[in-house]
């Protein structure tokens, strides 16, 4: 015995142990710090968490982050499903979320960044799994604020599905042992906010059918 417990779910990982030293997530939590404020402080983001939310902040939400995971799970899903982490897709749970309410699902490409190694595959996921620690956050003051509409999208409530954090963390760790590993993941975390940010800073210039048009 070592002292270590398995993470349900992820063969072979296991929390606790005496050699964990959080050594890869502070790596990629330094990296990403200013990327990952400038996200945070997006005027959609604010219009999210502000208690005036309305249904059309909420789409554009939505359909921003299907822009934003759309492509980028086609791109890399064959190497997200080989690591050894239940990777969970998002872009069909959030056109489910959109037709919820009434809307239809953006279908535009949008460029995004591929994961040329197994490290940079968990740099991205790094960003991923992360962002449903605010999805938390979010579905509450959704729930707050606009009680219909939250009964309405799962995305942010989703966030409670699969290993959880902790056991993300301890994946990370087991994944990315070595600075080379580390860096290589920090580099696609980077990548991967500019990604998010790209998406989420851009303007809202006006209000159609079929949700919030923006430039």
């Amino acid at each position: 015995m070592d002292g270590s417990n398995p993470v349900p779910g992820v063969p072979g990982i296991a929390v606790g142990a005496p050699s964990r030293n959080d050594a890869a997530w502070r790596t990629l939590q330094a990296a990403t710090a200013a990327l990952h404020a400038q996200v945070e402080a997006t005027p959609l983001m604010a219009a999210l968490m502000s208690p005036a939310v309305d249904r059309s902040v909420c789409v554009e939400l939505l359909q921003r982050l299907l822009c934003i995971h759309a492509g980028w799970e086609e791109l890399n899903a064959a190497r997200l499903q080989s690591l050894s982490w239940p990777w969970r897709p998002r872009a069909r749970g959030l056109r489910y979320d959109l037709m919820a309410l009434g809307v239809r699902p953006a279908t535009q490409a949008v460029p995004a960044p591929r994961a040329d190694c197994d490290a940079q595959a968990w740099g991205m996921l790094y960003v991923v799994e992360g962002s449903a620690l605010g999805g938390r956050l979010i579905a509450r003051h959704l729930r707050a604020h606009v009680p219909q509409l939250a009964e309405a999208i799962e995305h942010f409530e989703a966030a409670d599905v699969g290993p959880g954090w902790p056991a993300f963390r301890a994946a990370l760790e087991q994944a990315l042992p070595d600075d080379v590993s580390r860096a290589r993941a920090a580099g696609a975390a980077q990548a991967m906010f500019t990604h998010f940010h790209g998406q989420l800073a851009r303007p809202i210039v006006a209000h159609g059918d079929a949700g919030t048009v923006t430039a």
